[in-house]
């Protein structure tokens, strides 16, 4: 790959200032009625440590949690001993702060990948009146965050695709690796097959050699974590969840009633529930390390804590319960992996989290993301409307899909973005639908501004080609 000039993208005054105007615009009414920062997440979060370890104790709580990776803690962590009082209002600034930048990142991409004049404010105006940013936007988690390191990413990779800088190199490896340091299914596999692209498309050693060694620098600060988590919890992973993850999958819909089972109970209840299934003392070995969140079984006051030490053996043996269930029952768990493929096309907006917030806006929703749930009525009546709802999505991913990779076919060439786009949806798609349940809409959504530059980049070439056909004609 032969390094060029870099072609300087510029947002215009007025593309900036209608995205700005609109924003202001939209959250001002969406706050008008009522939707706002859930604050209480915070405290309610499985994945977040104690409040009091956030506040006094953060580097030790972080150091010794083997249920997340680490960022999202310190991010937390920083920001309530930095604002004090006033954090709440500091992550509400935050997050809408992430949504604008999440949306002029996408328009950068959408001038450099759609060829077009009006189509990049377009769709970057898709992302930012979505109902679901407007949600998410307002949820106290890490959905936007993700988001907005996928965007940095792919913009360092453009441009190190163009000029071949060693810096851009590293500033696309970096959010990637603070991705898998944020959300344990992103794997440290995950960050691996990127590097390998980039070693497979360089054509020069020096290329190659830049490529190898920023790669493998940051694969080893990822490893490192997973290397802390197997000395300390005998885990080579960034989260010890795997096991009670895939079984809520696993046995979704199963009736197990022989008590002496684990999958007779629901994952992730409170670790006394399993008291049949682990030792006197499940935490004795790391007693001293961090007690508030290895030790205790609720946390701040009234929350289950997800970070008991005894949830370390609890999910291994949901994890062989899970793999004898799969190789006893396949076609039920098939089922399932079906269920979930088809969840992660819904909306974002039938999140569980922020359905009640939806409601809020629940005709919007309608029309603009085809949420047919908001007007259905119990079990069936939601399925039904799930599935309908996830029709306009599955169709548009297919279609876009189809034609990338039939270009891909044709031209037997791909630019590296594109490859990465469809390696990071499909990596999303096959990991959620494999191991959870009932969450795949938000990870798709984490990950939708690229599915957009990739139908934005669709929908200029069928543009430009028809208005060059009419200039032929006439």
């Amino acid at each position: 790959m032969e390094p060029t000039s870099e072609k300087k993208i510029v947002i215009t005054m007025k593309e900036a200032g209608v995205i700005l105007l609109l924003f202001v615009i939209s959250r001002i009414i969406i706050r008008v009625i009522g939707i706002e920062m859930d604050y209480q997440a915070l405290y309610r979060n499985w994945q977040y440590l104690s409040v009091d370890t956030l506040q006094h104790d953060l580097l030790k709580g972080v150091w010794y949690d083997h249920t997340q990776p680490p960022l999202f803690n310190l991010f937390l962590g920083a920001i309530l001993k930095i604002s004090g009082s006033f954090a709440p209002l500091v992550f509400s600034l935050l997050f809408k702060v992430i949504t604008l930048l999440n949306t002029f990142l996408l328009l950068r991409l959408l001038k450099e990948n759609a060829n077009h004049k009006t189509i990049p404010l377009l769709f970057s105006l898709i992302y930012l009146l979505s109902p679901a940013t407007m949600l998410f936007e307002n949820e106290l988690f890490y959905t936007s965050f993700i988001t907005l390191l996928l965007l940095l990413s792919c913009n360092y990779l453009v441009t190190y695709q163009v000029t071949g800088k060693p810096g851009k190199l590293l500033c696309f490896f970096l959010p990637l690796a603070l991705i898998c340091l944020t959300r344990s299914m992103y794997h440290l596999a995950w960050l691996i097959i990127p590097w390998l692209f980039l070693l497979v498309s360089s054509r020069k050693q020096k290329y190659a050699r830049k490529t190898l060694l920023t790669g493998l620098f940051f694969i080893a600060v990822v490893c490192g974590w997973y290397i802390k988590n197997h000395m300390i919890f005998g885990s080579f992973t960034s989260s010890t969840w795997a096991g009670m993850n895939i079984a809520r999958n696993v046995f979704h819909d199963a009736v197990i009633t022989d008590s002496g089972q684990i999958a007779s109970i629901e994952p992730f209840s409170k670790i006394s529930v399993y008291t049949n299934f682990l030792p006197p003392d499940p935490a004795a070995a790391f007693k001293g390390l961090n007690d508030r969140d290895l030790i205790q079984e609720m946390k701040n006051d009234s929350f289950i804590n997800e970070k008991h030490a005894g949830y370390i053996e609890i999910s291994r043996q949901y994890m062989q319960a899970s793999k004898q269930y799969v190789r006893d029952h396949p076609g039920a768990y098939l089922k399932n992996v079906v269920q979930s493929a088809v969840i992660f096309f819904a909306p974002a907006t039938r999140y569980p989290v922020n359905e009640a917030q939806a409601r809020k806006i629940k005709y919007y929703d309608l029309l603009y993301s085809f949420n047919l749930s908001q007007l259905a009525k119990g079990k069936l009546e939601r399925r039904i409307a799930l599935t309908l709802s996830a029709l306009p999505k599955f169709i548009c991913y297919s279609f876009v899909f189809l034609i990338v990779i039939n270009s891909w076919v044709r031209k037997r060439q791909i630019a590296l973005l594109h490859l990465f786009i469809i390696y990071v949806i499909g990596y999303i798609f096959t990991i959620s639908s494999l191991f959870e349940h009932y969450e795949n809409m938000r990870f798709r959504y984490e990950a939708e501004p690229l599915f957009l530059v990739l139908a934005a980049g669709v929908l200029a070439e069928w543009f430009n080609k028809r208005s060059y056909k009419k200039k032929q004609a006439t």
